[in-house]
This record gives structure tokens, C-alpha cells and sequence, in this order.
């Protein structure tokens, strides 16, 4: 009975060892890019591709992010629904475009620095100039707001008799003049300081524009399309022409 028994363990054993020697089930997800493009799966880093190879990953939801100096980032998430699910993702990744930096900023300063993926001083332009225009708006209620006053004491003045009257329609009328003519110095601060914000924000896009960088990236020493003026047995001897653009 002892002996049956230890049989049986060792079987059982030996039945769990080959279990957990065996591969674990997983959906294969293939990626492929530009040369050079930096590659994350859900945040954690994998490098550039060309990548080694396709990924085994178990069943569920992951998020492939891309990115490339001078291209805008990208950002895809892709599902694999079971262990024998198989997906190939091709990364294709959009140029700056120098125009629409600088352009967007007509429209409200900082967006050609959200565009090109500078968010602080994106809002440190919207903030400006939306602080700058409504402060120009504040001011020119109230500086139409102290001409109505203004008018009325006037008219009051022209029809006024008693001279103690007189002088102190005289006084007021000056002091909402005065009043009028600080919002209105208020209201052109406020204007300028919104076109400062636009002016700053195109030459900051056009002189922070990130360069684009091209090539041919890694060319293969044996492509079977070529003679090679070289002798085959030298394999790190490769002919490999590429192409830098900066704009």
C-alpha cells in the first residue's frame, strides 16, 4: 500500500513538472514601423523598430504607443481576444506640418505648442492672451459705462446756473474723464498684451519646429536582389545610403 501510494505521488509529481514546463498560452501581436520609431506597450519600452519579432502576450486590451522626433505621436489600442488570436499593427506616423504650428496660433496663441506637443507653454499662451483679452473686455464696459457719466454730468454742466453747482459738475465730470481715459489706457494694455501672446507664440513654434529626421534606416549586408562587389565570406562589409532632411 506504501509503495502504491508513492507511486502514485511521484506520478503526480512528475505529472505537475511537465505542466509548468510547458509553454503558456498566448495571442501573438506583430508590430512593424519606420526604422528608428521608439516602440512602448503599455508604457513599458521595447525598443525601435525593426523589433526582434512578434510578441506572445496573453489575451486582453494593449495600448502601443509611437514616437519619432519631428512626427506627432501615435497611439493605438488593440484587443486580442483569445490565445489563437493573431494581429499585425502597422505604425504609420504624420510629419509636423511647419504651417499649421505656427498658423493655429492665429487662432488662439499656445495651440501650435499643444500641437507640437509642448503643453506647458501652450498654456502659458493661452492663459496670456485670454487674461489679456479679457481684461481689455472688462475694461471697455467699464470705460463705456464712465462716458455715459461722463455725458450725462456734461449735459448737466451746459444747462447748470448756481456757480457752486457749476463747479462741482466741473470737478465730477473731470474725474469720470480721467476714470474713462485709465480704462480705456487699461482696454489698449489688455489688446496689446493678447497680440504680444500671438506674436511670441508664432516665432517660439517657428524656432522650436522639431527637425524630421528620414533615412533609409537598416539595410540588410545580403539581400538576395544584389552582387555585392565584395567577397560573400565578409559579412560586416554592407553598402548603406541614407537621407537627412531638416526643415
Amino acid at each position: 500500500m506504501i509503495t502504491k501510494r508513492l507511486s502514485l505521488g511521484l506520478l503526480a509529481g512528475a505529472l505537475a513538472a511537465s505542466l509548468l514546463c510547458l509553454p503558456a498560452a498566448a495571442a501573438t501581436l506583430e508590430l512593424t514601423g519606420p526604422a528608428g520609431v521608439t516602440v512602448s506597450l503599455n508604457g513599458r519600452p521595447l525598443g525601435t523598430f525593426p523589433l526582434d519579432g512578434p510578441l506572445d502576450l496573453p489575451p486582453g486590451s494593449y495600448t502601443i504607443q509611437c514616437r519619432r522626433q519631428g512626427h506627432a505621436p501615435y497611439e493605438y489600442t488593440v484587443r486580442l481576444m483569445s490565445i489563437s488570436d493573431w494581429q499585425r499593427v502597422t505604425v504609420r506616423l504624420v510629419p509636423f506640418s511647419r504651417r499649421v504650428a505656427w498658423s493655429s496660433n492665429l487662432l488662439l496663441a499656445g495651440l501650435g505648442q499643444h500641437y507640437l506637443g509642448h503643453g506647458f507653454r501652450g498654456y502659458v499662451y493661452n492663459t496670456v492672451e485670454v487674461g489679456g483679452l479679457l481684461t481689455a473686455l472688462a475694461a471697455e464696459l467699464q470705460r463705456s459705462n464712465l462716458k455715459s457719466d461722463y455725458l450725462k454730468l456734461a449735459q448737466l454742466y451746459s444747462e447748470a446756473i448756481n456757480a457752486e453747482e457749476i463747479v462741482q459738475l466741473s470737478e465730477s465730470a473731470d474725474t469720470k474723464y480721467n476714470d474713462m481715459k485709465d480704462m480705456e489706457d487699461l482696454r489698449n494694455t489688455g489688446l496689446m498684451v493678447a497680440g504680444g501672446a500671438i506674436a511670441v507664440s508664432i516665432i517660439d513654434a517657428l524656432l522650436t519646429f522639431p527637425t524630421v529626421e528620414a533615412g533609409g534606416g537598416a539595410v540588410p549586408v545580403d539581400t538576395g536582389l544584389l552582387e555585392t562587389p565584395w567577397h560573400t565570406d565578409a559579412p560586416e562589409q554592407a553598402l548603406h545610403a541614407s537621407l537627412r532632411l531638416t526643415f
